[in-house]
């Protein structure tokens, strides 16, 4: 007897040909950036020729060593702080996949599969994916029209408001834990346990909202942005005053594109859905699949699985 086995799907892996769209996503973003070292580098060049100046200088010498020191510090440190609020930010979107998945299994240890059981875990599970949808829209600040509709029929399902909040949502799915105990579907035990499960679920989001809501002090920001253009610049000018403008320029951009990257991805719920970006949609689309089922239309939404474009 033959059996027949699911292929495997391969990680997410960025090709080689999708090295040019990650660049130019950076430059998008850094557009306004270019714009400003090109008209620093043509003003500098242009009052060294214009007035005839042999040298026209900022800072050199040591001055300029113990600064590069301390520029690379910080955007050292800038850059950590920013790789690990995304990285914390996609175990926490782990989480709520494994969470999800133990509160499917652990409502069909309670209620049963059959019957008016069947129907009761259904309603839950739907409600779970559409949390899921809810918190990924309110992280994000906006919303997929194809994933917006698809909450919306799933809400619609659910005799609820097309507009519900993330709150209302969590507040309906107690409602609806404490209806199951009060109705002898369930017994203490069993609302422990899903309450337990409400409660993990519920510090998760928590953890993704106060990552979204407290980024990285503006003051610090601010001040790691000028330093780091004040740095490429002096070396731009101290470079061009030998001829080596090329070389300038590239260390100019340099310094500045390694602070943006930095800042770029300290927020991990950027609405484009770009490779700064954790993949929430991938994830939600997920969990649709797994508590809905893979005919679900939230389960079969287009989604990018290169990393250089996750929606």
């Amino acid at each position: 007897m033959s059996h027949s086995s699911a292929r495997p799907v391969a990680a997410p892996k960025l090709a080689y040909r999708n090295v040019p769209r990650v660049l130019f996503q950076l430059a998008s973003r850094m557009r306004w950036d270019l714009v400003v070292i090109a008209v620093l580098c043509l003003i500098g060049l242009t009052l060294r020729m214009s007035v005839q100046l042999t040298e026209l200088v900022l800072m050199e010498g040591a001055s300029l060593t113990v600064l590069g020191i301390a520029v690379s510090v910080f955007v050292a440190f800038r850059n950590t702080q920013a790789i690990n609020r995304w990285w914390e930010s996609r175990i926490l979107w782990g989480s709520i996949v494994n969470l999800c998945r133990h509160w499917r299994d652990t409502l069909r240890s309670l209620l049963g599969s059959q019957g008016d059981a069947a129907a009761t875990q259904q309603q839950l599970l739907a409600l779970q994916a559409l949390l899921c949808w809810l918190l990924n829209f309110e992280l994000r600040g906006t919303w997929r029209r194809d994933a917006r509709q698809g909450a919306d029929a799933l809400c619609s399902r659910l005799a609820l408001p097309r507009e519900l909040g993330l709150q209302q949502g969590l507040m309906h799915k107690a409602d609806l834990i404490a209806r199951l105990h009060r109705d002898g579907r369930i017994n203490d035990w069993g609302r422990d346990a899903l309450l337990r499960s409400s409660e993990s679920f519920t510090n998760a989001l928590g953890g993704l909202q106060r990552i979204r809501n407290s980024p990285i002090p503006a003051t610090y920001d601010v001040f790691i942005r000028l330093i780091c253009w004040f740095y490429g610049y002096a070396q731009f000018l101290n470079f061009a005053n030998r001829g080596d403008v090329g070389e300038g320029i590239v260390l100019f951009l340099g310094f500045v594109t390694a602070e943006r990257v930095g800042a770029y991805v300290e927020n991990p719920f950027d609405q484009d859905g770009s490779s700064f970006c954790v993949p929430m949609d991938s994830i939600c689309s997920t969990i649709s699949g797994d508590l809905l089922g893979a005919s679900d239309p939230l389960a079969q939404l287009p989604i990018s699985r290169d990393p250089s474009r996750w929606s």
